[in-house]
């Protein structure tokens, strides 16, 4: 069996071969001879006609898009022929189902999108052969729905932005722009939604001044891009200037001038007590710290304010602040009334300068000095705490009156200067005990004399027998 069939496809083969060409020839002969009539469906998109007119009229196509991506269907009827010549390359392209804009010129747009509906019409290519023996048998759609706008023109603010972070150490000042406003161009329904323009700018990791040319992009409330307008210019320049940053000290103000009598300073604050600053390394390296003029306080009875610009301190610098607040410093000087306190010290604790051994002084045995000051430091002062001195020198024999020097703690002050009455007397040559007793008078410290208040000189005599 296996041979038999075997031997019928192999026996003969090149007849058999002949004979199946012969059979597909008078197929494809019959068939052009008969040359049916056939249906063919042909799918293309939408052409759109006149589009330079709706610019020159100022109007636009919301959805044209929508219109140019929109799926037609011709169908066409002929002979196989036809619609085989049809189906070729650069007559298919031809075949198309045209939009013409031109029907939609005499509508009157207002302030909001109108909508319309536009017929469609289906051009066919024209061909030599054979004979165009077709015809369009139906088409869909037959009509498009068109929304129309208005265009304008209107001017919008340009926002400069920075987005990243420059590198550590470094701060990006406000940008700058070549252009602040920006012409708009496009249908008044998408204008409308613009919220912002922003000119962005990315600043990461930089570490000197930025100049780019970026071009606007216009966002809605939401934050979505919107692409159906257009600029009357591609680009702005935008100029972002990148700054060392350091911090400055504030220096203590200094008060001059005196209180009214019977007042105190009883203490300063100040805010800022530095501030943050912009600007280049070798400026920030001259401004170490920042002075303020010197505060005269004459008269004053009552705590004060005073204000002071430092802006064109820092200008001088060519040094900007970080935080622009921060340029008014506030001093508070605190006033308040003295409290005075009366001190009793024994002449015995006061030293004498320039005290001449040839001479005696005769003084009180105690004195009475008047301070005033804070409650919380001449609560604690005592005559102990306190050091005293009177200078003789050169003074001669007689009454004289002789101011006391204090030396007082900080925040303490005399009420008045303080002066002693002495009587200076010269010593009796041809007497021991006058010397004894002069020596009794002497302190410890041979630079500094305490002179006891002298007696009669024959009570003197009595007392150094007795001892």
């Amino acid at each position: 069996m296996y041979k038999r069939i075997k031997y019928f496809f192999t026996n003969n083969l090149y007849w058999k071969a002949l004979s199946v060409l012969m059979a597909i020839v008078i197929w494809f002969v019959v068939m052009n001879i008969n040359n049916p009539t056939e249906i063919k469906t042909f799918t293309l998109n939408i052409s759109l006609l006149n589009e330079d007119k709706l610019e020159e009229n100022n109007l636009a196509i919301l959805n044209i898009d929508e219109l140019k991506s929109q799926k037609a269907e011709i169908k066409i009827r002929g002979t196989r022929t036809t619609l085989d010549e049809l189906n070729k390359r650069y007559n298919k392209e031809n075949i198309k189902l045209t939009l013409d804009l031109e029907q939609i010129l005499s509508y009157n747009v207002g302030d909001e999108p109108l909508e319309i509906t536009a017929n469609l019409k289906p051009t066919m290519p024209t061909i030599p052969y054979p004979n165009n023996n077709f015809e369009i048998v139906s088409f869909y759609p037959t009509t498009s729905t068109i929304y129309i706008d208005k265009v304008i023109t209107i001017p919008k603010k340009i926002h400069p932005k920075t987005i990243g972070q420059t590198r550590e150490g470094y701060i990006a000042s406000e940008p700058e722009l070549s252009s602040e406003y920006i012409q708009v161009i496009g249908p008044k329904s998408v204008v409308d939604k613009i919220q912002v323009i922003y000119a962005e700018v990315d600043i990461s990791d930089q570490t000197s001044t930025i100049e780019q040319n970026v071009t606007p992009v216009a966002y809605d409330e939401d934050g979505n891009k919107i692409t159906d307008i257009q600029f009357n210019m591609d680009t702005v320049e935008v100029k972002v200037p990148i700054s060392v940053e350091g911090v400055i000290n504030i220096a203590e103000p200094t008060l001059v001038g005196q209180l009214q009598e019977g007042y105190v300073v009883n203490g300063i604050s100040y805010e800022p007590k530095s501030v943050e600053v912009i600007g280049n390394t070798t400026n920030l390296k001259k401004l170490t710290k920042i002075t303020l003029p010197e505060i005269d306080i004459t008269g004053l009875i009552e705590p004060t304010k005073f204000t002071y610009d430092i802006s064109s301190i820092l200008k001088q610098y060519n040094l900007k602040l970080k935080n622009t607040d921060d340029n008014i410093v506030e001093i508070n000087i605190d006033i308040k009334q003295a409290k005075t306190k009366a001190i009793t010290v024994p002449t015995s604790q006061i030293s004498i300068l320039g005290y001449n051994d040839k001479l005696l002084i005769d003084m009180p045995e105690e004195i009475t000095l008047n301070i005033t000051g804070e409650d919380s430091i001449i609560n604690n002062v005592n005559e102990e705490l306190l050091k005293y001195n009177i200078d003789v020198t050169g003074l001669d024999i007689g009454e004289h009156s002789v101011k006391i020097n204090v030396d007082l703690p900080e925040g303490i002050k005399l009420a008045s200067e303080p002066y002693i009455d002495i009587k200076i007397v010269e010593k009796q040559e041809d007497t021991s005990i006058q010397q004894e007793t002069l020596e009794d008078t002497q302190p410890q410290n041979i630079e500094e004399t305490t002179i006891e208040e002298k007696s009669e000189t024959e009570e003197i005599s009595q007392e150094q027998t007795t001892s």
